[in-house]
């Protein structure tokens, strides 16, 4: 039996690695550096008088002479005074972590205060909305160049898919008044690329719906029809700065809609100072308030029982057209309002569906349970909903929390197949357990050392059975197509014929009924044939995942 716990017990180390950090905590690791010229000799000289043993950092010590020791923590300043008095020493300190930190060259990000508040320099560090689209129904953006209108230059590393134009009814959703560009640079400027300025989720993708007129003005038919639209043709998400009136049954029905078909619709609450306007009252949007720099409400911000969360709406810096979008006139403007308060609550939106959740209402209660409380301290429902959306918060716990769900997970399902071989007196391989791991739960801690921006890490931070999200984009996330029953049984066509790839084919068995047992119980995917054919479709899968890995992984059956 001590075998089995022995088993469990690293899968566990790996899947939840917090769990293992206090290993060694009672010492600390500190780096001396000596002198150039100090030999082999007066080394070791230096390591016997303070009592520690010294360990070259790298193969370069004969150049710059850099050691490494561990010290108990409770010397660590007694230590290094004393190795700083060494003549030999040049420096010594604690051997404390660096990492990669993405600081984007845009040259005015410093005056976007609203991409500070919402945490994106956090956030950036573990996703950047890659594979996400993000619908921006609204009076069209300039992301093409089409005729007289011209894609205007901070979007020129943005991806736009084809869009749609209610207004003049053409597949050209060209910006002609300016307020939809300045949404879509808050979701997903192109960001890094030394030119203006940044977005939330610069790694999106925007689908332009033109509902509203060069007025800034449309019909609650287009925008109700835009709407649908956009959840038809492939949108995660959907912002909609715009709005009016009271409630609408049409309007309602329209965002019921699209959060049928896995789409979450985030909205501007309003500017009225009062009530919350349509559709952000409608029951399945995600109402947003705006606040200033001091995190106080803005006094033109609606309010109500309705709003969801808060977010940055006043002075509002993006690039956006002028001259309606003619004569490639481009202009970087701060604007205030709701509609600047929605796209900040899109992008992390956004954030949070590329880590992998797409169902709206998980979604939805991902931007309110992380979203932060107001720096002064009030926290009035009816003024800022949950609180003040935050991409750190939320990017870290998505990411956390859905790590330790399938690493959970994981190791409960290896402990009963191992418990399933004791009982029929046979061996356990040992082989499954790292393709198991890299298939359920993912190397999810790799974005805290160099940032997802590195070259191939947003694929390596996730479990092999997200890869989809990031090769072929969140719509075919939706239908799992890393994560099923098929996949493994490719790989037993392949595999299984060698005795040395079943150890392996069997952990990605595991890894896959892991990963898709976690996502039924947390309840973050989308269902796109509803919750009892999908919790039916998991089950089955789930079955034959793990008669493969109990097949895989009983040696006996070499």
């Amino acid at each position: 039996m001590k075998r089995w716990w022995f088993t469990l017990t690293a899968l566990t180390a790996l899947a939840l690695p917090g769990v293992a950090a206090a290993q060694e905590a009672d010492t600390v690791e500190v780096v001396v550096d000596f002198d150039d010229r100090a030999s082999a000799s007066d080394v070791s000289e230096v390591a016997a008088r303070q009592g520690i043993s010294l360990t070259p950092n790298s193969a370069m010590v004969g150049d710059d002479r850099m050691y490494r020791a561990r010290v108990p923590r409770a010397r660590l300043a007694a230590t290094l005074r004393a190795l700083s008095a060494e003549g030999d020493v040049d420096a010594a300190e604690e051997n404390t972590e660096y990492r990669a930190l993405l600081t984007p060259n845009d040259p005015m990000l410093s005056q976007q205060w609203g991409l500070r508040r919402v945490g994106t320099e956090r956030s950036w560090e573990v996703t950047c909305g890659r594979g996400v689209t993000v619908a921006v129904v609204d009076t069209g953006v300039a992301c093409e160049n089409y005729g007289e209108f011209t894609r205007v230059q901070d979007l020129g590393g943005t991806r736009c898919l084809p869009g749609w134009n209610f207004v003049n009814n053409t597949p050209h959703a060209n910006d002609d008044q300016g307020h939809g560009t300045h949404v879509a640079g808050t979701i997903a400027q192109t960001t890094n690329n030394g030119i203006g300025v940044a977005g939330v989720a610069y790694c999106a993708t925007i689908l332009p719906v033109k509902v509203l007129d060069a007025a800034g003005r449309g019909t609650l038919a287009n925008v109700a029809e835009g709407i649908r639209w956009a959840a038809d043709h492939g949108a995660q998400v959907i912002n909609l700065s715009l709005g009016g009136g009271g409630r609408s049954k049409v309007m309602e029905q329209a965002v019921d809609y699209a959060r049928r078909h896995g789409t979450t619709v985030i909205c501007a609450a309003g500017n009225n100072g009062r009530y919350v306007e349509s559709p952000a009252n409608a029951p399945g949007a995600v109402a947003v308030s705006a606040i200033d720099d001091a995190d106080q409400i803005a006094f033109f911000s609606s309010r109500g029982p309705e709003v969801d969360v808060a977010a940055p709406g006043v002075r509002i810096l993006q690039q956006t057209i002028c001259e309606r979008g003619r004569n490639r006139c481009e202009q970087y403007a701060a604007f205030s309002g709701t509609s600047m308060a929605a796209p900040h609550a899109a992008g992390v939106a956004a954030l949070i569906v590329s880590l992998g959740i797409t169902d709206p209402d998980a979604v939805e209660r991902a931007l309110k349970s992380t979203a932060s409380a107001p720096a002064h301290g009030g926290n009035n429902p009816e003024l800022y909903g949950a609180g003040i959306v935050s991409g750190s918060q939320a990017a870290d716990a998505v990411l956390q929390h859905r790590a330790a769900a399938r690493g959970l997970t994981l190791a409960l399902l290896a402990l009963g197949l191992a418990l399933w071989v004791k009982s029929r007196k046979g061996r356990f391989s040992w082989s499954w357990l790292i393709p198991a791991y890299l298939m359920g739960v993912g190397s999810f801690w790799l974005p805290g050392f160099v940032g997802h921006y590195v070259d191939g890490v947003d694929l390596l931070m996730r479990p092999i059975a997200e890869w989809d999200t990031v090769l072929l984009g969140m719509g075919w996330h939706r239908w799992l197509a890393f994560a099923n029953a098929g996949v493994v049984i490719g790989l037993v066509g392949v595999g299984f014929g060698r005795r040395f790839l079943r150890g392996p084919v069997a952990g990605f068995a595991m890894g896959t009924a892991a990963y898709l047992l976690t996502e039924l119980v947390m309840g973050t995917a989308y269902a796109p044939l509803g919750g009892i054919l999908y919790a039916a479709w998991v089950l089955a899968n789930v079955t034959v995942c793990l008669w493969v890995a109990r097949i895989g992984v009983d040696r006996t059956r070499d």
